[in-house]
């Protein structure tokens, strides 16, 4: 059974508008977090805590004159590679300007498949947060910490296991992410 963990890092996601966010510097368009060593910028529960190999993402965001073209890879926190646990899921925060119902002309070409949270609302936080509520029982995200305005990519839809890729009409700000 795939253990539930909460990550919450600094970590880029989509704005339409300046104001929407903290904007990402362009020094900052490469980078990497990882649960190690401690205060690195994930915290972790469940399968990627530090004692059982932690995690780290690393990504790349460019501008073609064009689209932003976004790259996200999860590995150990060593950076090996296949990623254990696997991932069931990973949520990524986006601008609340960002609508829902029209998603796909914001966010494409996406290597996994994005869904976005039933009725328009952010995904829901878990209501017993931390470690309290049973697989399932927070919409397929337990130990969410908090409501998260974003798009969650399915692994298991994903062509290449621990990257994911997209096109996006949106430059990047700084946001969190939670990882299943």
């Amino acid at each position: 059974m795939k253990k539930a963990l909460f990550l919450t890092v600094m970590l880029l996601f989509l704005a339409q508008q300046a104001y929407a966010g903290i904007p990402v510097l362009p020094g900052d368009y490469t980078g990497s977090r990882s649960t190690t060593p401690a205060g690195s910028g994930i915290d972790a529960t469940g399968g990627y805590t530090l004692d059982r190999g932690g995690l780290k993402v690393a990504w790349e965001i460019g501008f073609d004159g064009t689209y932003w073209n976004y790259s996200y890879t999860f590995t150990n926190a060593d950076g090996s590679s296949p990623i254990s646990p696997d991932m069931s899921h990973w949520i990524l925060e986006i601008s609340p300007d960002i609508p829902f119902s029209n998603i796909s002309d914001f966010i494409f070409d996406a290597n996994a498949t994005v869904v976005t949270p039933p009725g328009g609302s952010p995904w829901p936080a878990d209501p017993l947060f931390p470690n309290q509520t049973q697989q399932g029982a927070n919409g397929g995200s337990p130990n969410l910490g908090t409501n998260l305005y974003g798009v969650k990519f399915d692994t298991a839809s994903n062509a290449v296991s621990g990257k994911y890729t997209f096109k996006s009409t949106e430059p990047p700000i700084w946001g969190d992410f939670y990882v299943k």
